[in-house]
């Protein structure tokens, strides 16, 4: 197993840890994820994926993209879905059970995880 870090973000602002998550998806562009404070709705984070894996199959993503006027530009952007896997569902079992480190700042935690 591969050494990491597990951060679970938490409000500038009031300091909860209920988050929500508000995924952006423009056509052509890479999918942005903007975290929000529950309690407040303050902005908490903003990550650019490389890649976006859901539960949902292939379809029902490129149904919905159909639906809000999106579609995918180039092969490069098909490859930039995951399908939902054994290989994510281990991952995230694995991460969701790690203990927390709330005092690490997140660029500690990518050079941790890149060593």
């Amino acid at each position: 197993m591969e050494n990491f870090s597990v951060r679970v973000e938490h409000c500038p602002k009031c300091h909860s840890h209920k988050t929500e998550n508000l995924v952006r998806v423009q056509p052509c562009k890479p999918v942005r994820v903007y975290v929000r404070c529950a309690e407040c709705g303050t902005f908490v984070a903003r990550y650019t994926l490389e890649r976006y894996t859901s539960d949902k199959t292939y379809e029902s993503l490129l149904s919905f993209l159909r639906r809000h006027g999106h579609s995918i530009c180039s092969r490069n952007s098909a490859h930039e879905v995951d399908g939902f896997s054994a290989e994510v569902q281990r991952e995230f079992a694995e991460t969701a059970d790690t203990p927390r480190s709330d005092d690490k700042r997140l660029d500690e935690l990518i050079w941790e995880h890149r060593r």
